[in-house]
């Protein structure tokens, strides 16, 4: 009785703790270090788009702004958001409001990058 006792605590210790994971993202990060890729891309998720959204988070404004302004704009603000592990330099978000997904991909602490997925 005493070695299923220790085995089920073992099993049920945080050491053991597995982070959830969703179909859409895979493992959902349950802790975010503030200055970490996801952080940033967590906060650049939650403003609106708008010049300073481009001024502060795009790597190019201009050529930036060109591929990604249309859905940007449909899409900023996400709310209640979850997200992926952060993977090569790229975070994948998604809004448990309304299933919106987005993943963004960082080149020196910028977006460069954005694609949306089902």
């Amino acid at each position: 009785m005493l070695k299923v006792i220790l085995i089920f605590l073992i099993v049920l210790s945080p050491l053991h703790a597995v982070a959830p994971v969703s179909e859409t993202l895979g493992r959902i990060q349950t802790s975010v270090a503030s200055d970490s890729l996801t952080a940033l891309a967590l906060k650049a998720a939650g403003e609106s788009y708008t010049e300073r959204w481009l001024e502060e988070y795009a790597v190019d404004k201009v050529s930036f702004g060109e591929a990604y302004s249309e859905l940007l704009a449909s899409v900023l603000p996400m709310s209640n958001v979850i997200a992926g592990e952060e993977k090569g330099g790229a975070v994948a978000l998604r809004s448990l409001d309304d299933g919106t997904t987005l993943s963004f991909m960082f080149i020196d602490g910028k977006i460069a990058a954005v694609s949306q997925f089902p």
